[in-house]
């Protein structure tokens, strides 16, 4: 009895441990829109360790892509990846993450809009300034500041046939954008285009007279 209410006690800190990164990913995203949408210079965000790692490494790939030119706009950018045992929760592209050895749940949506031949994809690109991986036990200061002053970029114009889009991401957490393509209104998977177990997804853009992309590269700092 005695072990089992240990390892009770143990999984609730755990638990609890988990819930704080995520907590905290909560705060990071708001205040990335902050930074999106109302042009703050910079905010930062304390996330706990609890030994587990902080990293701005990981590669993702996002192509808007039209039937007659191609790529017509294509991004690569970081995710920020806190990682600890099986347990990972990542921000990538305006949405963020949380995997535990399994497919990935995508806990915050991106604020993709689509409606009346119109298509809004604010894709928020982290690169990093500095230390690219931070590990162990303490506090980390997440530091984001935005490189140019926020503006919208028109990809397609309603007044001429650009043809239809579809919007292609590489990711580790493919499996989650299919099911927030699936789910959202405008959008439709290209299962034919779609391998989440090579983690591609393709959406087709259903609203895809005028593209517009919101000019979002943001820079990130890792601080002790």
């Amino acid at each position: 009895m005695f072990a089992v209410g240990i390892t009770g006690i143990e999984d609730r800190q755990e638990a609890e441990r988990v819930a704080n990164v995520e907590r905290a990913f909560d705060v990071f995203d708001d205040n990335l829109r902050d930074v999106q949408r109302y042009g703050d210079p910079s905010r930062s965000t304390e996330i706990r360790l609890s030994g587990g790692s902080l990293s701005v490494a990981e590669t993702t790939t996002v192509e808007l892509r039209n039937a007659s030119d191609g790529v017509v706009r294509g991004f690569e950018f970081r995710s920020l990846t806190y990682a600890n045992d099986d347990t990972t929760i990542a921000y990538e592209g305006g949405a963020w993450f949380r995997s535990d050895g399994g497919a990935a749940v995508m806990r915050s949506e991106p604020r993709f809009v689509a409606a009346d031949g119109r298509t809004t994809l604010p894709i928020v690109r982290l690169y990093p300034l500095g230390p690219e991986t931070v590990e162990r036990d303490g506090t980390v200061q997440v530091a984001v500041e935005r490189t140019s002053r926020p503006r919208l970029v028109q990809i397609a114009d309603g007044d001429v046939d650009d043809g239809p889009f579809d919007l292609r991401i590489e990711s580790p957490y493919a499996d989650a954008w299919r099911r927030y393509f699936e789910r959202t209104e405008g959008f439709s998977v290209d299962e034919d285009a779609t391998d989440t177990a090579n983690g591609t997804v393709v959406a087709d853009l259903d609203h895809g007279d005028e593209v517009f992309v919101p000019d979002a590269a943001v820079n990130v700092r890792l601080q002790r």
